[in-house]
């Protein structure tokens, strides 16, 4: 890993163990949040605000409509499915695109997909075609994929390290903005066209998407042009910090998923309305991106390594829950709470460390690698939901986190423990 001298052993360090303390006492209160984040990331974070109603109000309308055109009960939630083909498809070729245009004209064409893919919906709801549908939604999964790089956007807006965590915290946090917005337009505009159902619906979301496209011009045009450079090693060491650190952010993911996407279920087999899962899916939504606030400052006291494992106990907590001999709507909104703040320290603790792990010439390839196998771990666990729900129940869907969280313990420890032995090599 490193071979000779104290400052490179100790600059090893650095790449996957953030000690507390270890930044000169001088920069800590630069860490806690930058006191004027630059126009770059304020953009950035209103494009997240505007992604995220647009994934949420296509999360709240995309199966009913597959219900409502479906010519069978078994095909409707093939819409869902091509919204997470067309996302899985264009994951890492959307890293490879950003590094050559840029973030500004990546985020850009992003939002002319949004818009197209909407119209389509709206069209085939019009029409009565199902296969239209199905193409709409696929075009928005492709549109999903470059919503995963605007954590990655920031920490290139951050004018120097020590404003990544504050950069990181400002952009996701933006987020719940969206996830309160967007189910707000899909109730409010999915019979404003009268005569076809949900249609308004998608229509608002191509208005959201030409907004999205209006703000991401005000990007700089350089931010985060970087191809790889043409000499550098195509790849990326498995056995390294990077493919630890994208273990957590993975991880991290398929937890919350598993949870997340299994509640609906359970709550209706607990005899709770409709209206009552969505309030529990909302605090969950809520905290899932509110912890980011807080991020920075949290961040400053225990250093990222502490943020991931105080993410894997509350995720754990919230499994645990599933013991008590009741599970009251109360549960129910605490054990969600618990899946939500768990997956914001996790994930974003992991893509920090992430930053670290890879020299700026494999750039490009390490965001691509690392989103492709973050949103692997999401798709499996999202199908995995359903089918430990049919088989098993939710006892059985929150056990199956458990050892998942135990593993993430073990990837942390061992990014330490790496880290040491470097430095006792080195001094």
């Amino acid at each position: 890993m490193v071979r000779g001298g104290a400052g490179r052993a100790a600059g090893a360090m650095g790449r996957f163990h953030h000690r507390r303390g270890a930044a000169p006492r001088h920069r800590l209160k630069r860490m806690s949040f930058m006191e004027k984040p630059s126009r770059d990331i304020l953009v950035l974070a209103l494009g997240q605000a505007l992604t995220s109603t647009v994934v949420s109000l296509l999360t709240s309308v995309s199966s009913l409509s597959g219900a409502y055109l479906a010519p069978e009960r078994s095909l409707s939630t093939l819409p869902v499915t091509a919204t997470v083909l067309g996302a899985l498809l264009m994951i890492y070729p959307a890293s490879m695109l950003m590094g050559r245009m840029g973030r500004r004209s990546g985020f850009m064409f992003k939002a002319g997909i949004g818009v197209l893919g909407g119209v389509v919906c709206c069209l085939g709801l019009w029409a009565q075609s199902f296969a239209t549908l199905i193409l709409g939604a696929f075009l928005l999964g492709i549109f999903s994929s470059f919503g995963q790089y605007y954590r990655f956007a920031a920490i290139d807006a951050a004018r120097t390290p020590e404003e990544r965590t504050s950069a990181v915290s400002i952009v996701t946090g933006a987020g719940v903005a969206g996830g309160v917005t967007g189910p707000f337009l899909g109730g409010q505009f999915a019979g404003a066209l009268s005569g076809v159902p949900y249609a308004g619906a998608f229509a608002a979301l191509a208005a959201v998407c030409v907004l999205l496209a209006l703000s991401q011009m005000w990007l700089s045009t350089g931010l985060g042009k970087h191809a790889d450079a043409p000499g550098a090693s195509g790849r990326l060491d498995l056995r390294s910090d990077f493919a630890k650190a994208s273990a957590l952010c993975a991880i991290g993911f398929a937890v919350m998923t598993l949870v997340m996407n299994a509640t609906p279920i359970s709550l209706q087999m607990c005899g709770f309305g409709v209206q009552m899962s969505a309030q529990v899916l909302q605090v969950h939504f809520a905290l899932m991106y509110l912890p980011s606030l807080f991020n920075p400052t949290l961040v400053r006291w225990f250093g990222l390594r502490g943020l991931v494992a105080a993410g894997i106990a509350i995720s754990a907590a919230g499994c645990l829950m599933t013991l008590l001999p009741t599970q009251s709507y109360a549960v129910y909104m605490a054990e969600l709470a618990l899946s939500g703040i768990g997956w914001n320290f996790i994930f974003n603790g992991g893509t920090l460390l992430l930053a670290n792990t890879y020299p700026a010439s494999l750039r490009v390839k390490a965001q691509g690698i690392n989103s492709l196998v973050v949103y692997s771990a999401n798709v499996l666990a999202s199908f995995g939901a359903g089918a430990f729900m049919a088989f098993y129940g939710w006892q059985v869907v929150n056990a199956v986190c458990l050892p998942l969280l135990a593993v993430a313990a073990l990837v942390l420890r061992s990014g330490q423990e790496s880290a040491r032995k470097a430095y006792s090599r080195g001094a």
